[in-house]
């Protein structure tokens, strides 16, 4: 079967399980969590498909890189997929129940990459000119990279703003470059 396809069936039956349970916030944050645990620790995911470790221990780590308390409806959930064995599955399904929920609240996803911590007031400006054009509320997730020397990078839903001191850099050498190829 498509892994696709099962993912997608069980992020959807998530969602309308936690909308039963009055849940969906708090289902929403614990996959957030789930995901972002994947992204950084990618042991997580082999033990996740490794025959010889229990199946109570996977429950266990599976629930507990959720958060402090899991919800009951997370609980439940994760239960119905390792008795359906898939359990190695559950990454996609948290990261499809999280586009699922984000089409459904009209949430917008961003990245804010900047060369030094900014302050709320020039976060919520930057989320109200994206809001303003594109509809809905933005959820950004803030990046300090040293690198870009000044500026900052907006990275909304594929679509790239790149005001960043070592882009425009980047972008005048390559002019030079280009002019120099053409003179010789």
């Amino acid at each position: 079967m498509n892994t696709g396809l099962i993912s997608v069936r069980y992020a959807t039956a998530l969602l309308e399980f936690a909308k039963e349970k009055n849940s969906v916030e708090q289902v929403y944050d614990e996959a957030k969590m789930l995901t972002l645990m994947f992204s950084k620790m990618s042991q997580l995911r082999t033990v996740l498909e490794n025959p010889v470790v229990a199946v109570g221990e996977k429950r266990k780590l599976i629930l507990s890189s959720t958060g402090e308390k899991p919800s009951k409806a997370i609980s439940e959930f994760v239960d119905l997929v390792i008795a359906n064995n898939r359990e190695n599955q559950i990454q996609n399904i948290m990261l499809k129940f999280i586009d699922l929920y984000r089409q459904e609240k009209n949430i917008r996803y961003g990245k804010l990459t900047t060369a030094f911590e900014v302050d709320a007031e020039t976060e919520n400006r930057l989320a109200n000119l994206v809001t303003d054009k594109v509809g809905g509320t933005l959820e950004l997730e803030k990046v300090v990279e040293p690198d870009l020397l000044g500026g900052f990078i907006l990275e909304v839903e594929g679509v790239r703003w790149d005001a960043s001191l070592s882009g425009q850099l980047k972008r005048i050498k390559n002019e030079y470059i280009e002019r120099n190829r053409r003179i010789e």
